[in-house]
This record gives C-alpha cells, sequence and structure tokens, in this order.
C-alpha cells in the first residue's frame, strides 16, 4: 500500500503512532493524484493560536514536484481558517537542507533541543499566519 511507503520515509512513525495522533485530535490528510496517495501530512491543535504540523511526508518518487508546498499551503490554509496565528513543526536540526526548503516556505527558528531519547536535535521551526 502507497500510505505504508510514505510511512517508511518519515522517521519514527508506524500505524500505532498515527491511531494515538488521531485518538488525541489530530486530523490527517492525504494528497491524492486520481486514486494514488502520493503524500500525507496531519495537524495538531496546540493551543488557539498554534497549529502543528506533523509527519509531512511526500513519496519518494513524486518529491521535487511541488507536493510539499502544496500540503504546507493546505495546512497554513486549514490553521487559518480555524482562528491559528502561528503553523510550527519539529524536524532534524542538523538537516540543513531541510531547514532551507522550510524557510522558503516563511518558517523560522524558534529553538532547538536534545531529548534523551533521541539521536539527534530537534529544530523547532514556526510560520506566522498573516
Amino acid at each position: 500500500m502507497i500510505f505504508e511507503k510514505i510511512l517508511r520515509n518519515v522517521g519514527f512513525t508506524n500505524i500505532n503512532k498515527l491511531k494515538e495522533m488521531k485518538v488525541n485530535g489530530a486530523k490527517m490528510y492525504g494528497l491524492y493524484l486520481g486514486i494514488k496517495q502520493e503524500g500525507f501530512v496531519a495537524i495538531e491543535k496546540a493551543n488557539d493560536e498554534i497549529f502543528n504540523m506533523e509527519r509531512l511526508a511526500v513519496h519518494p518518487d513524486s518529491r521535487h514536484r511541488g507536493y510539499g508546498g502544496y500540503l504546507i499551503d493546505f495546512v497554513v490554509e486549514y490553521a487559518k481558517q480555524n482562528g491559528g496565528k502561528k503553523v510550527s513543526i519539529g524536524i532534524i536540526n542538523e538537516n540543513e537542507r531541510l531547514k532551507n526548503w522550510y524557510r522558503k516556505y516563511g518558517f523560522e527558528e524558534t529553538g532547538s533541543k536534545k531529548f534523551e531519547h533521541m539521536s539527534f536535535t530537534v529544530c523547532f521551526m514556526e510560520k506566522v499566519l498573516l
């Protein structure tokens, strides 16, 4: 199933974690071209002003076609329509290419943190909604 291929390419994700996210109120969306799923993103409301963008993924065979940007735009519009003032993400701090990609979409670094159970530092980024 294409969904499972996408999940294999998003670090630390499995179906049980997605089920837990859903139980906790996350909204999950797939990006489809016809019947083929090309991408995925989850949205969690952190508080009245901040929405967390989670698990954004595009199938490896479909990258560099703008689908990731489309998913970001979707999350931003969703947050705006639901009263959000910011969209927040957490990514691998050492991945400068990914950081620069998010910067291109208006995200700015707000901090970083090393968690004991992770082998990398998490970089937190936010996009202020206008």
